[in-house]
C-alpha cells in the first residue's frame, strides 16, 4: 500500500483514448493547484512509437509538475499492457514525475482513503484489430486478471476504480454496436457476458469484507449511476471529469 501527498482537489476521469490534451486543458481552465487526477483506463498508451508517445506525456508531466498535480493512469483494454508493468518502459517512466502507471490490485492511500484499481476488459473490435494488422492496437493481455483468492484478502478498502464493471450496472444491455462486431467474433458476446459476471464475482467478494463508498469505471462511453449494498456505482463518459 502506497502513502501519497494530501490533494486540494481529486478528480476522476473517463477514458480518453489518446486525447492527452484534455487533461492539459482542464489544468489551464479549473487552475487549481494540488490536484490529483484518477483515469479510469483506455487512456490510449501504445498505439504510436514510444519516442513520439514519451514526448507527447513530457508535456503534460510539465503542466503536472507547474501545478504541482499527479495523473494516476488506470489499464483500460486500449492501453499497452507493459506500461503498467516495473519492468517495462522504466527509462520512459522514469521521466515522468508526476504520471503513475498503476498496476492491477495496487492500493494507494490518497487523502486518508484506501483505493483500489483493477484494470483491464475485453475489446469488442479485436477480431478486426486482428485481422487488419493492426499489432500495435490489440493486446491478447488486455483482460481483467481476475484473482478471487487475492480479492478475499482487502481490507479497509474506501473506493474501487476499474476500467469496466459487475453485470448489475449499466448498461444492462448490448448496444447495436457490439452486435455489429459480434458479426465478426462468434465467441463475443458469451465472453463479454462471461466477463461482466466475473466482475460481479469479484467485486461481491470484495465488498464482503470492506466498506466500499463508491466504485468507478469508464469502457461504456456513457456516463451511468447506480447505488448497490450503501455504495454509488459511478461511470463515466468519454473526456467526462467528476469530482471526489
Amino acid at each position: 500500500m502506497n502513502n501519497l501527498k494530501f490533494y486540494r482537489n481529486k478528480f476522476l476521469l473517463g477514458d480518453l483514448h489518446g486525447y492527452w490534451s484534455v487533461i492539459l486543458n482542464h489544468l489551464n481552465k479549473v487552475n487549481l493547484k494540488e490536484s490529483c487526477y484518477i483515469q479510469v483506463g483506455d487512456f490510449g498508451i501504445g498505439f504510436y512509437d514510444v519516442s513520439k508517445e514519451i514526448n507527447k506525456l513530457k508535456i503534460l508531466n510539465d503542466k503536472l509538475v507547474e501545478y504541482d498535480s499527479d495523473l494516476f493512469i488506470l489499464r483500460g483494454n486500449h492501453d499497452n499492457p507493459k506500461w503498467f508493468k516495473d519492468d517495462s518502459f522504466i527509462e520512459e517512466k522514469n521521466q515522468l514525475t508526476n504520471i503513475k502507471f498503476v498496476q492491477d490490485y495496487s492500493v494507494l492511500n490518497i487523502d486518508d482513503e484506501n483505493i483500489l484499481f483493477i484494470g483491464g476488459a475485453i475489446s469488442i473490435d479485436r477480431n478486426p484489430r486482428k485481422m487488419d494488422g493492426f499489432e500495435k492496437s490489440w493486446w491478447e493481455d488486455e483482460v481483467v486478471i481476475f484473482d478471487f483468492d487475492r480479492a478475499k484478502q482487502f481490507r479497509n478498502i474506501d473506493r474501487i476504480i476499474c476500467h469496466t464493471s459487475p453485470d448489475f450496472c449499466e448498461p444492462s444491455k448490448f448496444n447495436q454496436l457490439v452486435y455489429n462486431f459480434a458479426t465478426q467474433d462468434d465467441l463475443l458476446i458469451k465472453e463479454l457476458i462471461e466477463e461482466r459476471a466475473n466482475m460481479n464475482k469479484l467485486i461481491t467478494e470484495i465488498m464482503k469484507n470492506n466498506l466500499i463508498k463508491s466504485f468507478y469505471y469508464g469502457h461504456f462511453h456513457n456516463s451511468f449511476y447506480f447505488y448497490h449494498n450503501k455504495c454509488e456505482f459511478i461511470g463515466l463518459n468519454i473526456n467526462e471529469f467528476r469530482q471526489f
